[in-house]
Order: structure tokens, then sequence, then C-alpha cells
């Protein structure tokens, strides 16, 4: 059968039959993509879903096209593209066309045993009359495995677009694959092994998470938590020691009900307004994307309206550094996703501004104490690893700190806590240092739990 024209391609994505009883909203993500290990640079989370998308699309040309054609605006919107504002979805593109990955199933042996490739070949963006078009195309090493899978994970896409981290996206795809097994487990790997695939970031000398403790406090956890709270999966996390050090991990997954029985409808694309909105304004487009994560759409599309009407006074000084004025506009409060029910406020655990101190400070000493705990876990070579990079671009520009540093290194008492701040600057997630109301109730019942045991 000849392939259709590139004009008549449209009408076929919308008339392709989806497979018996499957419904639109889920993707057929083979088994050997459920790992995808980078090996040059980050994966970032829009890119994995914009990527999810245009997968589906594919699926449903089929295996026989040579390229992939589809309106634009069904894969992402919010982008003025009558601009000249297309930088923001092609460096997702470029990411997706010049970033080597390994294509491994979960379970050894299953699927295609190992790949290497980009995870598009190409990418192009045409204008048609008044339409963006988006045309891509595969390597010829994956395509077939990618569009017409023999084993693969059934996900929904709806449950994707609620998931607002990396590890959490790539646990849930990869638990989908487990849950109808009948021993409801995972493939058994070293924990080790789920760093780079969860993470999305290639492993490093200097990866934040090196060590097992870090990792899942900081990963594991935060992506159990997210995938239970928003999909119908469940999912727990097993532990192989050998002694006491975890070796191995796996997760139990269930469903906690039937998938859901939903009208048959087409996948809603990804939203670029706002991560494109806070380029244009000067933002980076990995930092826009973690405040987009931190903060949410709508408090920075207000942040971003104010720092906008700033720029607009012409009578007083420009903004120096957009992100940090952002930032300072975000962390003031005044700008939220979402007003909470009145009955889920947290309440203040201090009356005074003088307690509130007290509580911030408790609240450091226990944050230094645990980094400081972690540091001492680090073997030699790697504590001396992290006091280079402290010295080569940590060292605040003071020369009390500086001199003392170079007599005493970081066992000064003055040194020590500066240090300490870098290292959690570079291993725990921004705005660790900032703690809530909610953090200090907690210090406030531990202060309480230690006068009254």
């Amino acid at each position: 059968m000849a392939k259709p024209k590139a004009p008549e391609r449209e009408a076929l994505v919308a008339s392709t039959p989806l497979l018996s009883g499957e419904l639109d909203y889920l993707l057929r993500k083979p088994v050997n993509t459920l790992a995808i290990v980078p090996k040059s640079e980050r994966i970032t989370l829009t890119a994995r879903k914009i990527y999810n998308v245009m997968l589906h699309h594919a699926q449903r040309q089929g295996v026989g096209q040579d390229v992939y054609r589809v309106q634009f605006k069904a894969i992402a919107t919010g982008i003025d593209f009558h601009s000249n504002n297309t930088e923001v979805i092609k460096q997702y593109f470029r990411q997706m066309a010049t970033t080597g990955v390994e294509w491994q199933s979960p379970t050894t042996g299953e699927g295609v045993a190992w790949s290497v490739s980009a995870l598009i070949a190409h990418a192009a963006l045409i204008k048609q009359g008044n339409e963006l078009i988006l045309e891509w195309s595969y390597a010829p090493n994956i395509k077939h495995e990618l569009l017409d899978p023999q084993r693969f994970a059934k996900m929904s896409l709806q449950v994707q677009a609620e998931l607002n981290t990396m590890p959490a996206l790539a646990l849930y795809e990869i638990c989908c694959r487990y849950v109808d097994n009948p021993s409801g487990l995972t493939a058994r790997q070293s924990w080790a092994w789920w760093r780079p695939v969860l993470t999305g970031s290639p492993d490093s000398a200097a990866a934040a998470y090196l060590e097992y403790k870090i990792f899942n406090r900081d990963v594991l956890k935060k992506a159990i938590r997210k995938v239970n709270e928003v999909s119908d999966l469940e999912i727990e996390l097993v532990e192989h020691k050998q002694g006491r050090a975890v070796q191995d991990l796996q997760f139990r997954v269930h469903r906690k009900v039937p998938l859901r029985v939903a009208q048959d409808h087409a996948i809603a694309p990804v939203d670029l307004k706002t991560i494109g909105n806070a380029i244009k304004a000067g933002i980076a487009q990995d930092r826009a994307e973690r405040l987009l994560i931190k903060h949410g759409a709508k408090a920075i599309d207000e942040a971003l309206a104010t720092m906008q009407s700033r720029h607009e006074q012409t009578h007083r000084d420009p903004v120096r550094s957009p992100e940090k004025y952002l930032i300072t506009l975000l962390e003031s409060g005044q700008f939220s996703a979402a007003q909470a029910p009145a009955a889920q406020v947290t309440p203040k655990p201090y009356d005074s501004k003088v307690q509130r101190l007290k509580l911030i400070e408790q609240f450091f000493a226990g944050k230094r104490n645990e980094l400081q705990a972690m540091f001492q876990e680090m073997d030699a070579q790697q504590q001396q690893q992290w006091i280079a990079r402290f010295a080569e671009d940590g060292l605040p520009n003071n020369d009390a700190v500086k001199k003392t540093f170079m007599r005493k290194g970081i066992a000064s008492q003055i040194v020590r806590p500066v240090f300490l701040k870098y290292l959690g600057n570079a291993v725990w997630e921004e705005g660790w240092d900032r703690p809530s109301d909610a953090d200090l109730v907690e210090v406030a019942l531990h202060l309480v739990n230690q006068t009254n045991p």
C-alpha cells in the first residue's frame, strides 16, 4: 500500500482506528522505552511529555510512514508562532534529536535487548497557510518497536498531564508495565540503575544522588507519593539489602480501582504558554520548568505580569536579573496556584516575630545536622571532591571567609555553615532553605515532644 501524500496525512490522524477496546487516552509505550538512560544531556519533564504525545499520534498513523506530520497545535499550545517565538519548542526538539539514550526494558532480556539512538531522528516545523505543521521521524533501529510494539505498557496521557516531576512520570510509566503481572512486582535492579532512569539525568561523579539515603528521600519517596496521589496505581517501594546496605530495588504495584471508563477524545496537547512567557522575560528554559513545577502556572503568570509592569516603569532602574526578581516575587507569597480550603490552612506555630525566628533557627540547625551527617557518610574521595568544588565556585566574596578557609578548611566554625549551605544547594531541591509554616509546625511539634517525652 502506497504511503499517503503529505496533505492527506492530517485526515489519516483523525481517522485511524484504535485497537479493539482501547481508549484514546491510552498510549502503548514499548517496554524498551520505559527505562531510557540518557548518555549525554538531561531529558526534561516537558520534553518527555511532548515525546509521549508525538508517539501517540505516530502510532495512530502507523509503522509504514517514513515521516509523521500533525498540526502543531495537536502537540503543544500556548506559543504565538506568528511572531518569531519558536525557540521554545525548537529547544525541546533539539533535545530529542541530539540526546543519545540507551533503550532497555526494566526486565532484563525483554523486548529489544539493547539499542542506542536519539529520541527522534529529525524534526521540522513547516508553515502551511495559517497552520504550523510538525514533521518528525524515528531512527530505523527503534522505529518498528516504537510504533508497533509487541510488548508494551498501557499508560494514560491524562495521568501524565498531572505528574509534575520527571521521577514521578518515569516511575508511573514503568509501573504501568507490571500492574497486571500476577506478582505485582517490577523487575529487580540495583538502586544505582534506577537513578538515571528516574531522574532523566546522566550519571556522573558529581551527581546529586550518589548516596542511597539522599536518593530515597528526595527522589523515590516523592515520586511514589505523587503517583499514588494522581493515578489509579498504588505503588510501594521494596528494598533488598545486603547486611545493612540497600543493594537492589523493585516496586510492588496494583490498581486501586479498574481503569476509568471515559469517552473517546483527543489527547490534550502540552501547554507551553507559561514557559514561553518566562523565556521571553529572560528566564532560562530549564529554570522556567523548575519554577513551573514548584509554583504552578497561575502564580508564575501573575508574577510575570507584575514583572512586566515593573519593566514599563521607565523612571526606575531596569531589572538586572529577571530570574532573581521573579523568584523574589514568587517567594513573597502574594501569588498562589489556588486558594486552599480554610480547613487545610496550616496553623502558625508562633505568636510573634521573635518566636518565628527561633523556630527558623531550629529548622536550619536540623538541616545543618542532616547535611553534616550526609557528608560524614561519604568516603574520603567524595569528601575531597565536594571540598574542591566548594573552593572553586562556592566560596563567597568575603575575604575573611576565604582566608579562614585557606588556613583551616571547612573545619572552621566560620566556613563550615557556608560549606554546608553550598552542599544543600547542590543536592537538595531549590527552596530547601526557605521553611514554610508547615515546616515550622514540624519543628515546633518536635520541640514539644522533646520537652514532654
